[in-house]
């Protein structure tokens, strides 16, 4: 396995690679290619290859670093090397021109070159293959005809301008010393990584990491929202996400730490008001043993110990007092701890994360929250929207927590139409984690049964009941079917037609699917009046009719027991079990 990957810009270069490595006993892989050709060729390469450090020179290495993540240590000639291709080329012509990437050599050193060789040199910079043809085409048109630099693939360019070519050859010690920092680069990454493996061991042993990422966030509502946490997500700073109770704020924490440097460090999290104000202090900076009674033999270590170069999260920060925050400030000042009872102060590399259901800046203001620690800690804001911002986001986060679903139950349940349009107009006071909670449920409740619909989905769901009966009176009207229809205004009273059942009408129930005791051809009679009056009027026939049944009377009317209830329950209606 190649830690080290080599480009070589020509064939005398491979050769002097390859020797020196064998003397030095370092296993490294050769491309002789240059520009984009090298950026190809070592894609491939690293497919095979895990590898930790790449040495290349000239425009090439400026072109890797802008491609690869992987340090690049610098292959490139000394300005000695370059002054003696310079004298060459005069053996050959004073007509010169020089090619190279404009962040190798500058200025300076090229008027240093033509003062000691006593001739004018022009320089033509490039940075890719198709830059590098053009400025040898413009060398050629201004009268050069020597072109140093540009490597194998300039020296063919050159040639094919008809002007001499001489490459800027890299020294053996230049070379030597190159190879020897790869491999020190190497064997420290190397160790990091062996390092920053059994760290994370050690936190997955004790359950301190985190468990979602960026791509377990859905919703096109949340686009801007995410793109601004992958970009804090790269840096150091402090975060403080605000939002309501469920909007995915310990979610957003997560995602952030696991994209982020401290990926393999511990993720440590803590809900401020889940732990006694006795004990959160203790929990955070630790303790000594025999600092108080009930310590535990040999002390404890805190959470900030426990964090140490990976991230602390601290949920609903604002409910901590006023003691602690003042603890809290000074670790993010001094970024040490003291646990209690101890005189020993120990040093910790934390990145917090905060995060808060309340205004934190209206609890400056009313004295609830130091204003010191709350500059300190908004550096990095995050506003997560509640979910009935975005509700155009509902369906595709019922189809994501399906999928979680099937997989944990082993099945996927059906939903109803009237669930459907239930979920997705209902306000979510609890946002996502009450969506997903309700969702939970009805999987449990339906099973890889028929979808729950009508009064059943009623009784299991009472917070969603306000929004299924809309639903419900939506769909019987939509269906052109009237609770009340009169022949003429005028009429005091108001028959339906013969032959037909007053509660078929009101429900679109079938004659086949009718309750047993109905009489057929009987017609309910109502006195016009109020709509709460006929209402009335409508509920005291179909109890009769169902003689006291109030589970038939549901199928009926097609609403909730709990609705049928507070109807019957209210003073106005006087209905007694003796009438039916």
């Amino acid at each position: 396995m190649s830690k080290i990957i080599v480009t070589s810009a020509y064939p005398e270069l491979t050769v002097m690679v390859e020797e020196l490595a064998h003397q030095l006993e370092i296993d490294l892989h050769v491309i002789e290619a240059v520009l984009e050709e090298a950026v190809t060729e070592l894609s491939q390469v690293l497919e095979k290859y895990d590898s930790e450090v790449i040495v290349s020179r000239g425009a090439t290495a400026e072109l890797l670093r802008q491609n690869f993540s992987l340090p690049i240590v610098s292959l490139a000639p000394s300005e000695f090397d370059v002054f003696q291709a310079l004298t060459k080329a005069l053996t050959i012509s004073t007509q010169i021109g020089y090619l190279n990437h404009p962040l190798v050599n500058d200025q300076d050193f090229l008027s240093k070159a033509q003062g000691m060789l006593g001739h004018k040199i022009k320089y033509y910079p490039y940075s890719t293959m198709s830059e590098l043809s053009l400025q040898m085409e413009k060398a050629h048109h201004d009268g050069c005809e020597v072109a140093v630099g540009g490597g194998l693939w300039g020296l063919r360019l050159a040639n094919a301008f008809g002007m001499a070519g001489s490459l800027i050859y890299s020294s053996r010690s230049t070379v030597a010393a190159a190879l020897r920092q790869a491999r020190e680069l190497a064997d420290f990454r190397a160790h990091k990584r062996r390092e920053e493996e059994q760290q994370r061991r050690k936190s997955v042993s004790k359950g301190l990491v985190a468990h979602y990422n960026f791509k377990d966030l859905v919703g096109s509502a949340l686009k801007e929202t995410l793109v601004k946490a992958q970009r804090f997500s790269q840096v150091e700073g402090t975060v403080l996400i605000w939002g309501e109770s469920g909007t995915g704020k310990e979610l957003f924490a997560q995602s952030i730490h696991a994209n982020g440097p401290r990926r393999n460090g511990p993720f440590v999290a803590l809900n401020c008001v889940a732990v006694p104000e006795s004990l959160l202090e203790s929990e955070l900076f630790g303790y000594q043993e025999g600092a108080f009674t009930g310590a535990k033999k040999g002390g404890k270590r805190g959470l900030f110990e426990l964090a140490h170069e990976g991230t602390l999260f601290l949920d609903e920060i604002g409910k901590m007092s006023l003691n602690l925050q003042a603890g809290l400030l000074r670790v993010l000042q001094t970024k040490e701890v003291r646990r209690l009872g101890g005189d020993r102060v120990i040093p910790v590399d934390v990145r917090i994360i905060a995060a808060s259901n309340e205004d934190l800046q209206a609890s400056v203001d009313a004295g609830r929250f130091r204003s010191d620690l709350y500059y300190r800690l908004n550096v990095l804001n995050l506003l997560l929207p509640p979910l009935r911002q975005r509700q155009q986001d509902i369906p595709e986060l019922i189809e994501h927590t399906l999928i979680k679903l099937t997989a944990k139950l082993g099945y996927r349940p059906a939903l109803s139409k009237d669930f459907m349009q239930a979920l997705q107009v209902y306000t979510w006071p609890g946002n996502v984690r009450q969506l997903e909670n309700v969702l939970e449920r009805y999987a449990v409740l339906v099973g890889e049964g028929e979808p729950l619909s009508g009064p059943d989905l009623s009784n299991a769901f009472p917070e969603l009941q306000s929004v299924l009966d809309n639903t419900l009176e939506h769909d019987t009207v939509s269906s052109g079917i009237h609770p009340l229809s009169t022949s003429s205004e005028r009429e005091p009273q108001t028959s339906f037609p013969e032959n037909s059942n007053r509660v078929h009408q009101l429900t679109g129930v079938s004659e086949a699917e009718a309750t047993p005791g109905l009489e057929d051809g009987e017609d309910i009679r109502i006195r016009l009046g109020s709509l709460a009056d006929m209402e009335l009027q409508i509920l005291e026939a179909v109890m009769k009719h169902c003689r006291g049944n109030k589970s038939k009377a549901v199928r009926l009317l097609e609403i909730s027991r709990t609705t049928l209830w507070n109807k019957l329950s209210s003073k106005s209606f006087k209905l007694h079990s003796s009438d039916y």
